[in-house]
């Protein structure tokens, strides 16, 4: 007998060992609504994920090699969520709540309690949407998305992406959208090239966002679709749009950079444009004010200072960009 092993059996510190169970084809691992303490990882064959709803019982996902399942219930000891079966013989690790909570141990406090916390919220995440939401499958989705890019999300081919198989089980979970809805909303979000479905060497899907800010854009057009409203930047003249973009260009030179936006003497932005019609200049500052896209304060000498936000370019110039794609019609 070693060392180690007469210290594990006199101090009863012997570490828990994972072990490795066969199952046949149609075995079930765990059932929907039971408690659990472990989680599986498949080592051979497939497992799908099923959950009940409205009496039919409906498959969420397939876990192949090398996937995991029951992990939810194993952080934070609330029942399975879905039911597990077998898809053919298979092999799966199983690992229990000793060997977890030891493994555990053996890292930092602070990411035992990350992994926690990203369970919980992910529990509770359909209690943080809008359940208004969830009436539009796209919208449903796409707010689902955006909620677990921050948590969830990761980088793969330089893009922010998810999980495809995890954004499955989210889908039904939170938005009870079944599999085959999803991969409808999916399709239609990369026929507009909003988001793309790529494949990794080992097989396994990535959902990436191609431009954040255009999925973003894309929730609202649904939105205000939803309402039989246009987005009011759509109103805005070529020429006011120009002349923000001259504001954004000389304050990149002039400009100071403060908490409320910024900051730009008009004198100096006028000086600073050549050929300009100071007629249709202070008419189209006036109008960017009435839109409140600017605003316009006094300052010494007689001048005014012009306080704006960068970033609403930006949003105009997407949404001009990418409205025709939200509106095209998809065959």
């Amino acid at each position: 007998m070693s060392l180690s092993q007469s210290n594990e059996l006199k101090t009863g510190l012997r570490h828990e060992q994972p072990v490795v169970n066969t199952f046949k084809a149609g075995d079930v691992v765990f059932k929907e609504g039971t408690t659990g303490k472990e989680l599986f990882i498949v080592r051979e064959g497939s497992i799908g994920l099923y959950k009940k709803f409205s009496g039919n019982e409906v498959e969420l996902a397939r876990i192949e090699n090398g996937g995991i399942l029951g992990e939810m219930s194993l952080i934070d000891n609330s029942p399975r969520s879905a039911t597990a079966k077998c898809l053919e013989p298979s092999r799966l690790i199983v690992i229990n709540e000793a060997a977890f909570e030891n493994t555990l141990k053996s890292i930092p406090v602070w990411i035992a309690s990350i992994i926690r916390i990203i369970s919980r919220r992910l529990r509770d995440a359909d209690k943080r949407l809008d359940q208004s939401i969830l009436r539009d499958k796209d919208r449903g989705i796409i707010s689902l998305m955006l909620l677990l890019l921050p948590e969830s999300g990761y980088e793969f081919s330089s893009q922010s992406a998810l999980d495809f198989d995890s954004l499955i089980i989210e889908a039904f979970f939170v938005c009870r959208i079944k599999k085959n809805e999803l991969l409808n909303v999916l399709s239609n979000l990369e026929k507009r090239s909003i988001v793309s479905i790529a494949e990794d060497a080992g097989h396994k899907k990535h959902v990436c966002v191609r431009d954040l800010e255009a999925l973003h854009i894309y929730g609202e057009y649904l939105k205000l679709k939803g309402q039989n409203k246009k987005f009011r930047e759509m109103n805005i003249p070529d020429e006011a749009v120009a002349v923000l973009s001259n504001l954004v260009y000389v304050s990149q030179k002039s400009g100071i950079e403060t908490k409320d936006g910024t900051m730009l003497m008009k004198s100096v932005f006028v000086n600073d444009l050549e050929n300009r019609n100071c007629d249709n200049l202070e008419k189209s500052l006036i109008d960017l004010k009435r839109r409140n896209l600017l605003d316009i304060m006094p300052a010494e000498n007689n001048d005014d200072m012009l306080i704006f936000d960068k970033d609403v370019l930006s949003r105009i110039k997407k949404i001009k960009e990418w409205l025709p794609r939200f509106e095209e019609e998809l065959s």
